[in-house]
């Protein structure tokens, strides 16, 4: 038997080196390098932050910083509604959420006015800071 008329040995030993070549260095093009996804990611990033940065500009900050406070509260409720009740449903969760978010913005509201009442302050325009 001569090993070199075998398939086996064919494919092993084959000679074609020019096909060889050009597979050298070649890495898995599926596959982003690690520099690659690095830029990505903070480009990513980058858009994120001037989106930011233009909805802060568009709303003020104070009306944005409050926005992001009652989304946070909301997010937190809903997160502890689903949690109490895994079944209900989405509007049911939505109306116990709005109905949650309701009172602690009015526990809120009679806090600020009630310390205001001891230190013999008139009424003035609320600030909400309800903390998550």
């Amino acid at each position: 038997m001569q090993v070199g008329s075998s398939n086996l040995a064919n494919s092993l030993f084959s000679t074609d080196t020019l096909s060889k070549i050009g597979q050298l260095g070649k890495t898995d093009s599926a596959k982003p390098s690690a520099a690659a996804e690095a830029a990505r990611k903070a480009e990513l990033s980058k858009s994120s932050q001037r989106a930011v940065l233009d909805e802060i500009r568009e709303k003020g900050i104070y009306a944005w910083a409050q926005e992001q406070k009652l989304e946070k509260l909301k997010a937190k409720i809903e997160a502890e509604v689903k949690a109490a009740n895994p079944d209900a449903d989405p509007a049911t969760v939505e109306n116990e959420v709005a109905r949650l978010v309701k009172e602690a913005m009015e526990q809120a509201l009679k806090a600020e006015a009630t310390e205001s009442a001891k230190r013999g302050e008139p009424a003035r325009p609320m600030i909400i800071d309800i903390s998550v």
